[in-house]
C-alpha cells in the first residue's frame, strides 16, 4: 500500500488505523517498523491464519493441533520481521530473484502438465491462490536463500573426522536394505516442438557418446545436463531397492558400480544414469552414509548461525514493535540499540 505523505506520518506516529474521510479506504494498524518498512496487523493475522491451515493439513487434531498452532503463532511476528530483514539485505546486496521465480513457476507448470503460464495462473486462481502474492512469497524465499548463501552458510564447516565420529557412534541408524547411489545427466523434451525434441535427443546421444568414450561423468554433467543436480555433479543420492520408478529401477539394476546406462527415455526427456555405489544390505559403509551425515550435522549447526545473523541485523538496524506484540527473535535488552524518540 502506498500512503500519502501526511497520512503516513500520522500512521507511524500513533501506530493505529486512521479514520478515513468519505470515500477513502481505512489505513490499517501498523504493529511493527523494520528499518524503513512496516508490518501491518492484517499481515500478522494472515500469517496466523496460514499457520492454522498448515497445522490442520498435517492431520493434527485436538490438543496436538492447538499446541502446534500456539507454538508456531508465538514466532509469527518474529518470522515476518526475519523476512523483512532478509529481503532488505538482499536489496542492499543488489540481488535479484525475478528469473528464479519464472523458473520456479515453470517447473510447477510442467509438474502439473499445463500448456502455458497463463493456464497455470488460471488454475491457481481457481484454487483461491493469489498469483501475485504467491510469486512474491517465492521471490522472498529465494532472496533469503541467496543472502544466507553469501553471509551465513560458509560459516558451518564439518570435517571428515566429525562425519566419521558421528558414523561410528550411530552405526545402527545406517542399517539399510540393498540399494544404489546414482548420478544423472538429464535432458528435457517436455513442451518442446518436434524439431526441438529431435535436437534434445541428439544432445543426449552426444552426452552418452562422450561418457562412453572416456569423458569423466562429472564433466559431462556440467556440459550437457539440464537438471538442478548439476551443482552436485549430477548426484541423486542413495535409493533403496523399490524406491525408484520402474524405468529407472530397471536401468539401474543392470549396472555395476561405476557403470553408465544407455539412454533412458522418460515422459519429460532423456536420462543417463551412473551407479556410483551399490549396497547389498546391512550397515551402510561410511562412504555411502557420509552425505546423509553431512546434511544432518549441517542442519543442526546452521540454525543457530542463522538466528545469530538475524539477531545482528536487528541490532544493527531499527526494529520497533508496538505494545501488545512480541518479537521472539529480539536481541537481549542489553544488546539492543536504544530507540530514539
Amino acid at each position: 500500500m502506498r500512503l500519502k505523505s501526511g497520512m503516513a506520518v500520522a500512521a507511524v506516529i500513533v501506530g493505529f488505523a486512521v479514520i478515513p474521510a468519505l470515500g477513502q479506504k481505512p489505513i490499517e494498524e501498523i504493529i511493527t517498523r523494520v528499518n524503513n518498512e512496516i508490518i501491518l496487523r492484517s499481515e500478522y493475522e494472515a500469517r496466523i491464519k496460514q499457520i492454522s491451515q498448515e497445522a490442520a493439513q498435517q492431520g493434527l487434531q485436538g490438543v496436538q493441533l492447538q499446541q502446534a498452532i500456539a507454538e508456531r503463532t508465538r514466532d509469527a511476528l518474529r518470522d515476518l520481521i526475519d523476512e523483512r530483514l532478509m529481503v532488505q539485505m538482499a536489496r542492499e546486496m543488489g540481488l535479484n530473484a525475478d528469473l528464479d521465480v519464472i523458473r520456479y513457476m515453470d517447473r510447477v507448470r510442467q509438474q502439473n502438465n499445463l500448456p502455458s503460464m497463463e493456464a497455470l495462473e488460471d488454475a491457481m486462481r481457481a484454487q483461491g491462490i493469489n498469483v501475485d502474492e504467491e510469486k512474491q512469497k517465492t521471490r522472498n524465499q529465494i532472496l533469503t536463500q541467496q543472502v544466507l548463501q553469501r553471509d551465513v552458510y560458509h560459516k558451518v564447516q564439518i570435517t571428515t573426522e566429525e562425519l566419521r565420529a558421528h558414523y561410528e557412534a550411530n552405526k545402527k541408524e545406517f542399517d539399510k536394505p540393498q540399494g544404489v547411489r546414482l548420478s544423472e545427466i538429464s535432458i528435457y523434451t517436455e513442451n518442446k516442438t518436434p524439431a526441438e525434441v529431435e535436437a534434445q535427443k541428439k544432445k543426449a546421444e552426444e552426452a552418452l557418446a562422450a561418457v562412453k568414450s572416456g569423458t569423466e561423468f562429472e564433466e559431462a554433467v556440467k556440459k550437457y545436463s539440464e537438471s538442478q543436480t548439476v551443482q552436485s555433479g549430477g548426484d541423486l543420492g542413495f535409493f533403496e531397492k523399490g524406491q525408484l520408478s520402474d524405468p529407472l529401477e530397471q536401468a539401474a539394476s543392470k549396472l555395476e558400480k561405476g557403470q553408465v546406462s544407455d539412454l533412458v527415455q522418460l515422459p519429460y526427456g532423456y536420462l543417463i544414469l551412473k551407479v556410483t555405489d551399490k549396497h547389498g544390505g546391512g550397515i551402510l559403509p561410511f562412504e555411502l552414509a557420509q552425505d546423509d551425515i553431512q546434511d544432518l550435522l549441517w542442519r543442526q549447526r546452521i540454525s543457530p548461525k542463522i538466528r545469530e545473523y538475524l539477531t545482528k541485523l536487528r541490532t544493527d538496524g531499527f526494529v520497533k514493535v508496538n505494545e501488545g506484540y512480541v518479537d521472539t527473535g529480539a536481541p537481549p535488552a542489553g544488546d539492543a540499540k536504544p530507540v530514539k524518540n
